[in-house]
């Protein structure tokens, strides 16, 4: 971070750790950026992947989520292009590893915020659920959504670019998993040593706060009963995490925070409620916050119909096609200086003073 922590940075680590050591540890993290720790998840099971140097598994991690040595760039290995595995940051997998304590297994999974793909794969890889509908309302994020499920083989995968309101006002009461990895102040950018200007300031902050709220609103209409929620960002705001979700459960008293085994540790400090944080001081990525949320009551037999939901792309079609660049397509013409229309001319230097119209005032010119 260049010229040192920032004051509202340095504000938002006190509200964060009154322990002077463990706020030290955090503002350097942040400061030094290099809190990124490679993982990957196996969707088809290699023997090569077997000698990729791992680190030792967490108990809450999943088997097919591996923990990749530091020095390993997994992204550049053959067997990625091949859709072999999927490459993430770890603090990715745990924040959804918290998706391991849903049950029964989920079997319409909705991804509200999905590109580029990382918590679709998981929670397929996870239940193998009868259908991944993967939202993406940014239309030029879709891309690389799409070419991630192509590439890794996530069968009945449907991607879709609508507003949250769309699936609300459509499917109401449709999914039994619906993931919300939120847009958020991104502040973890800064412990991997990426940018993220005004990432500490209130007013982004509420911004995003509107925005959370917004989304998981809208989320829980199309929530069946006894379906879960799951929330995640990859900041470290109270504001953003915390407070929307007991905003949430205020506003939507049939929701409920479950408990994850075997992340107790992990357990935040800032809520009654049991939600789960990373701090890029555990080397162990650079962070993030998650919590699931279940609905109580029992859901009917029936299952409301799909058919309204039209998916820009479904798994089997094509993947999009990459543009070409401008070097294979196009040949460069000689500039030409475009003709101008009805444009004024160009002023003289000098401009002489025009005569006196009749009257005795003077003429006007017409630009």
């Amino acid at each position: 971070m260049k010229g040192g922590p920032s004051r509202l940075l340095l504000k938002q680590a006190e509200n964060l750790f009154p322990d002077e050591a463990e706020r030290t540890k955090f503002i350097e993290a942040l400061t030094q950026g290099n809190s990124r720790e490679p993982a990957i998840l196996v969707v088809n099971e290699r023997p090569e992947v077997r000698l990729f140097p791992r680190v030792a598994p967490m108990p809450w991690q999943p088997s097919f989520a591996i923990r990749i040595d530091e020095d390993f760039r997994p992204a550049k290995h053959p067997l990625h292009a091949k859709g072999v595995f999927y490459s993430l940051d770890f603090s990715s997998v745990f924040s959804a590893s918290v998706l391991t304590a849903v049950t029964p297994p989920a079997r319409r999974i909705l991804d509200l915020c999905a590109s580029p793909g990382g918590k679709s794969i998981f929670a397929w890889l996870l239940f193998q659920p009868e259908i991944l509908v993967c939202n993406e309302a940014i239309r030029k994020r879709m891309g690389a959504l799409i070419s991630n499920l192509h590439r890794c083989g996530i069968e009945r995968s449907v991607v879709w670019s609508a507003d949250p309101s769309v699936y609300a006002n459509k499917f109401p009461e449709t999914f039994d998993l619906i993931l919300v990895d939120a847009p958020c102040s991104g502040q973890s950018l800064l412990a991997k040593g990426d940018e993220a200007p005004g990432c500490f300031s209130p007013t982004m902050i509420d911004m995003n706060v509107g925005r959370q709220r917004r989304i998981t609103g809208h989320a829980v209409r199309c929530l069946r009963p006894g379906g879960h929620l799951f929330y995640s960002t990859c900041t470290y705001s109270i504001k953003e995490n915390e407070k929307v979700m007991a905003w949430l459960m205020q506003e939507y008293p049939d929701l409920e925070a479950v408990e994850v085994p075997g992340m107790e540790e992990h357990r935040s400090l800032y809520a009654e409620f049991p939600c789960y944080r990373l701090f890029p001081q555990s080397q162990m990525g650079a962070g993030a916050f998650a919590c699931l949320l279940r609905l109580k009551g029992t859901p009917e037999d029936h299952w409301p119909s799909l058919e309204e939901l039209r998916g820009s792309w479904r798994f089997g079609d094509p993947a999009p096609e990459r543009p070409a660049t401008p070097k294979e397509t196009v040949t460069p013409e000689p500039f030409k200086k475009p003709k101008a229309h009805g444009a004024a001319p160009r002023k003289p230097r000098w401009t002489p003073k025009p005569k006196p119209a009749p009257g005795g005032r003077r003429g006007r010119r017409r630009n």
